[in-house]
């Protein structure tokens, strides 16, 4: 199905509104990411099912009831149930990123995604998260992501800025230094 980002910053937009006026916005938030999480880890796709033309609706809310209410914000199953109800349900999954920003900008946080060859300590992931702090000014929450591709050293990004000191950027950079300079013969 096709999705729709402007239609999900409405309903983040919307959404995140409700929740700040019931002080729930970090509660719908983890809900959100709970959600995006199962998607994730390959769990039968409760996303599939909801937006299955071949499935009844009334079973869609049962099984939306049957799996949320009572271990969700009552809000996140209202947006669940909205959405449904719309026939909108193909944007859940973009509306958590918008959300998210939200959240986070009213809480003065930044998000760092890290790219790493290898797995980070928790002194590394400290040291990263004061730096990054430091610069932006913003308490910063840190993702990390394995990425063998770079070889060794850390791609950051951060408010929409990409700090590059992989391995394999300086190599990439050394090669073409190298390539760039005129060798002068005997």
């Amino acid at each position: 199905m096709i999705r729709d980002r402007g239609v999900a910053n409405r309903y983040a937009n919307a959404l995140f509104g409700a929740a700040e006026s019931r002080g729930a916005s970090e509660a719908v938030l983890a809900d959100l990411e709970s959600l995006a999480e199962l998607e994730e880890k390959g769990t039968a796709s409760l996303q599939n099912f909801l937006e299955s033309p071949s499935v009844v609706e009334k079973r869609k809310e049962e099984v939306v009831d049957k799996v949320l209410k009572g271990k969700a914000d009552p809000l996140t199953v209202h947006l669940v149930d909205l959405m449904l109800r719309k026939k909108r349900i193909q944007h859940l999954p973009l509306v958590l990123a918008p959300f998210r920003r939200l959240v986070e900008a009213k809480l003065g946080t930044e998000r760092a995604e890290v790219q790493s060859a290898v797995p980070l300590d928790a002194s590394q992931i400290e040291r990263l998260r004061a730096g990054l702090a430091r610069v932006t000014g913003k308490k910063i929450k840190i993702v990390t992501e394995i990425n063998p591709a770079i070889l060794g050293g850390v791609v950051v990004t951060v408010g929409g800025q990409i700090l590059d000191s992989s391995l394999r950027t300086r190599l990439a950079t050394m090669r073409e230094q190298l390539l760039a300079t005129r060798v002068v013969g005997r």
